[in-house]
């Protein structure tokens, strides 16, 4: 959205010698204007970096946020990992656990790529075999494959992102 930079860097004025005290003032009221989308920030911090500001000033207009929306109140995978090596789980109950955090992702290609987390973290703790393959869900695994053929399919036919 380089029009909001454009549009604060007009209304207050802003040049690389304003304060970074001067500019928090506006951080909130900035990303608020901002969609909660990484290609718009990025494209509005390259705007005010366009228009002069320095990268600690975009810095502080545009913060970096962290990747990813953990949840609160659900367990990460390193702690599920963690807890079905520490209790000896049996394979029905690691696949009813791993059925259960592949589909609560918002997609399949998400729910595959937490459930090779799993795997992951898994082997790290070297749990045995079994309970690495008690991880794998086919119908999601399945349906991720599907999606990311068709992307690739797309990108390399018509050119898109």
């Amino acid at each position: 959205m380089a029009k909001v930079a454009t549009d604060f860097m007009e209304r207050h004025k802003w040049t690389s010698e304003t304060p970074s005290s001067e500019l928090a003032k506006y951080t909130e009221e900035i990303n608020k204007s901002l969609r909660d989308d990484r290609k718009v920030r990025s494209n509005a911090k390259t705007r005010f970096r366009q228009l002069g500001l320095t990268k600690e000033q975009v810095e502080v207009l545009i913060p970096i946020r962290p990747t990813g929306k953990r949840e609160e109140g659900r367990d990460t995978v390193d702690k599920i990992a963690q807890e079905i090596v520490e209790n000896d789980y049996q394979s029905e109950k690691i696949k009813q656990i791993s059925y259960d955090l592949g589909s609560s992702a918002p997609n399949p290609v998400a729910g595959g790529s937490r459930l090779t987390l799993l795997r992951k973290k898994l082997r790290n703790r070297k749990a045995d075999h079994l309970k690495k393959e008690a991880t794998k869900i086919p119908h999601i695994t399945t349906e991720s494959n599907k999606i990311q053929a068709r992307r690739l399919v797309l990108e390399k036919f018509e050119g898109v992102d």
